[in-house]
């Protein structure tokens, strides 16, 4: 015979559970061990009744002052704050005492503490919003909606913290994971999810789960490039889908981007539809069904809100649980909105916002994200561009959230910018030796200006990584296809030539 359901009354009261707090507000002043227990793991608004909540508030000031906790000090502490007499007297605190339980039965007490403590809160938010519903002008929808889930995530957030865990619980989990990599079909020593470039994956060992990692440069260097050439190769090698926030550009440029890196054939030609033959017209309609088959998922909102973020993306985990790799480009554009809507007193705080959030997201996940960030302009103002942290827009926040920080230096870049100023200060003119060292300083980094695509030698020098090595990882951007690939062997073995001279 199935158990017969019991009807729950339909009532506005709070849950609580007084038996439990009584016997867990008992075994403190019972026990030091218990005591430390409690105060440990619970906070006075975790009680429900006043009068226990004024017993908490005694035994943890007995506690911080180093006094032992027991009937006579708690009764003592009460009289001293005239509240004795409110909580029912001493005979209340030695009733409170009767009850002496077990080390485990305990933690049971103070669980049933804790979960109504969370369900008080959790309902009492959703009153609030239905109440700030009915009764208040909702001025926009989404932002309610938004600030509503998030509400209801910080009303149950106490529920998912956690507790010490011993060295001993940690093991086995390490063994198995070790076992896992020894057994693995892998020769490299990536642990996470390959970058596509070998060197960096020699830096970084993959990006891995739960890590922030920043990209970073200056305007036109290739940032969301090699962001979107990390993202091809995990979509289309690794067959893992692959989140692309876009606050830039559009979804169509973006694709057009993936196209011409896959198929080598010149973003222009892509943009503006004018292939000049019909081996590249065959080569971008292949490449355009390979991303078709890929799990790519972009979205191009504009100044897109942090909140969004974060729920889409873990919305996008529940449907794609092999969800790999999250791209933001770039945080600059990602707004933040407090309840009323307004953003934060300063930038500083905003950045300090999105990158704890993000950084947060990676960890709920267990899923890499990449924030793609801007260098100041400060990098252009010295004898060296080659940039470094602090050259981070607001660097505090994002240098010390950040697991990874990935600079990304061009020399021609800058030989570039290096060009334009003397030929305005020469009236648009430039002595034949001007033209003569520029190009050669240019030559003498590249060794082979003349491969095809625009090839540009980039520095990605990984200026942190909090679980590695820090180093620099050479390629080649062919600026053309929006490609960025790995030099030959000797290529580095004549660059690594050029750097002992």
């Amino acid at each position: 015979m199935a158990p017969r359901k019991i009807a729950k009354k339909v009532t506005t009261e709070l849950p609580y559970n007084e038996d439990a707090e009584r016997v867990v507000l008992g075994c403190a002043m019972l026990s030091k061990d218990y005591c430390l227990d409690i105060m440990n793991t619970l906070e006075e608004e975790d009680f429900f009744l006043g009068k226990h909540q004024i017993m908490f508030r005694a035994i943890q000031t007995l506690a911080v002052r180093g006094v032992d906790v027991d009937v006579l000090t708690v009764a003592e502490e009460l009289a001293n704050l005239k509240e004795l007499e409110n909580i029912g007297g001493a005979k209340y605190l030695a009733e409170c005492t009767n009850t002496v339980v077990a080390a485990s039965t305990l933690s049971f007490y103070i669980r049933i503490i804790q979960d109504n403590s969370v369900l008080r809160k959790m309902l009492t938010t959703i009153r609030g919003i239905d109440n700030e519903y009915r009764t208040e002008e909702i001025e926009n929808i989404n932002d309610f909606i938004l600030d509503s889930e998030n509400r209801f995530k910080e009303s149950i957030a106490k529920r998912h913290i956690s507790s010490f865990v011993t060295t001993s619980e940690i093991a086995p989990h390490i063994e198995e994971s070790l076992e896992k990599l020894q057994d693995a079909d892998n020769d490299s020593d990536v642990i996470g999810v390959s970058t596509g470039y070998d060197r960096l994956n020699q830096i970084t060992q993959g990006f891995k789960p739960g890590e922030l990692i920043v990209v970073a440069a200056r305007p036109a260097v290739g940032k969301t490039a090699i962001c979107l050439n990390f993202a091809h190769k995990i979509a289309t090698h690794s067959k893992k889908a692959v989140a692309v926030f876009s606050l830039e550009m559009s979804k169509e440029q973006l694709f057009n981007r993936l196209v011409a890196m896959d198929c080598c054939v010149e973003a222009k030609k892509i943009n503006s539809g004018r292939l000049t033959s019909a081996t590249e017209k065959v080569k971008v309609l292949n490449s355009i069904k390979t991303l078709a088959n890929s799990k790519i998922y972009i979205d191009d909102t504009p100044s897109i809100k942090l909140n969004d973020i974060i729920t889409k993306a873990t919305k996008l985990q529940a449907h794609e649980p092999d969800l790999a790799l999250i791209v933001v480009d770039y945080l600059g554009l990602v707004s933040v909105a407090n309840k009323n809507g307004r953003s934060p007193d300063s930038r500083q705080e905003e950045v300090r916002q999105i990158s704890l959030a993000l950084k947060a997201l990676a960890r709920d996940l267990k899923v890499p994200v990449i924030a793609v960030s801007q260098l100041s302009r400060a990098v252009e103002k010295r004898d060296s561009q080659r940039p470094v942290m602090s050259d981070l827009r607001d660097s505090g926040n994002i240098e010390q959230d950040a697991d990874i920080v990935i600079l990304l230096y061009r020399e021609d870049y800058y030989a570039d910018k290096k060009t334009n100023s003397a030929a305005n200060k020469k009236g648009g003119q430039l002595t034949q030796n001007d033209k003569f060292e520029l190009a050669k300083a240019q030559k003498e980094k590249e060794l082979g200006a003349e491969i095809p695509g625009n090839a540009s030698y980039t520095e990605v020098i990984v200026a942190k990584n909090r679980a590695g090595q820090t180093g620099v990882a050479r390629l080649f951007f062919y600026k053309d296809y929006v490609r960025f690939d790995s030099p030959s062997k000797e290529w580095e073995d004549a660059m690594n030539a050029i750097s002992e001279e």
